[in-house]
């Protein structure tokens, strides 16, 4: 797949008359060998802190596919107690499918916060913590180690699953947090939450993949389509069909397994790699007789 990116290999100078060409820029993305290695790197911003404690320390899984790239990278965001290991079976997924994947915990609402330090309200400072990551890992791709020149840096999307998701909105939407590096974005059994600094600017157009499930008890199906309905498109909602808040994207075994991965895998080669092939794909992939349907919003 080849697509026009500010990358590597440019061509310039002037035809045979003697006219100025424009010069052509092309980055081909690596699609990776079917292997990955992870690792965990801490990253601490020390102009921020928690309220408790001074920096924000935040453990984050770097998932790099085997081969040269570049990759397209994601960056996903976990929810409530939730952490990075709950989502080693679909980020793995996204990784053997050439991806590098990087996955934050956040300091106050991941599984290992200490006992009576777990704060909802947290969320706020969230959307910071992953523009935070984002640039160190970003840093790491032009300095060299073990993600030199790996990282396609104009091919990068966002997901997150419930307060992780409601942490992902806002990257995409709201002027208190937007971040233009993202090109899509996934949301899984998310909400949407108050930040300030302005309103959320659902005008906006952006690929986004949001999974809702009908059995989910901690963000009910109906609050999530209310936020679907906000969207502009280009907008796949894939509707689980007796889905639960966290099973079908977290790695404790859901029905829903397969049509998740198969489905964002296919949404990321569609919004990450420019992939036709993949895009004609996503609705037949999320369409599954008593386990799920979509509904397509150019």
């Amino acid at each position: 797949m080849v697509a026009a990116c500010g990358g590597k290999d440019s061509n310039s100078g002037k035809d045979s008359n003697g006219s100025a060409t424009t010069a052509v820029t092309t980055t081909t993305l690596g699609a990776g060998n079917g292997t990955f290695t992870k690792r965990t790197e801490t990253f601490v911003d020390a102009s921020r802190n928690t309220g408790t404690t001074p920096g924000r320390t935040l453990p984050t899984d770097i998932y790099v596919p085997g081969g040269t790239g570049p990759f397209p990278l994601i960056v996903h965001n976990h929810g409530l107690d939730g952490s990075s290991a709950k989502f080693s079976e679909l980020l793995g997924a996204w990784a053997t499918a050439g991806y590098i994947v990087v996955a934050p915990n956040f300091p106050l609402t991941n599984a290992a916060t200490p006992k009576g330090q777990t704060s909802i309200g947290d969320f706020v400072n969230q959307p910071a913590d992953v523009r935070f990551v984002l640039d160190k890992v970003l840093a790491e791709n032009e300095r060299g180690g073990a993600l030199d020149r790996k990282i396609a840096t104009d091919h990068m999307g966002v997901s997150g699953l419930s307060l992780g998701g409601g942490s992902t909105y806002p990257l995409i939407f709201h002027p208190c947090c937007r971040d233009e590096r993202f090109r899509s974005a996934i949301l899984m059994s998310a909400m949407e939450l108050p930040f300030a600094g302005g309103d959320y600017d659902w005008t906006r157009r952006f690929p986004i993949l949001v999974f809702s499930g009908t059995a989910d008890a901690a963000v009910n199906y109906a609050q999530q389509q209310a936020i679907v309905a906000k969207l502009p498109g280009p907008t796949w909602a894939v509707t689980l069909d007796g889905g639960l808040h966290a099973p079908p994207f977290e790695n404790a075994p859901s029905p829903h397994d397969a049509v998740v991965t198969s489905t964002s895998t296919d949404f990321w080669a569609a919004t990450l790699r420019d992939d036709a092939a993949a895009a004609s794909r996503i609705a037949t992939d999320a369409t599954v007789p008593g386990l799920s349907s979509v509904v397509v919003t150019p």
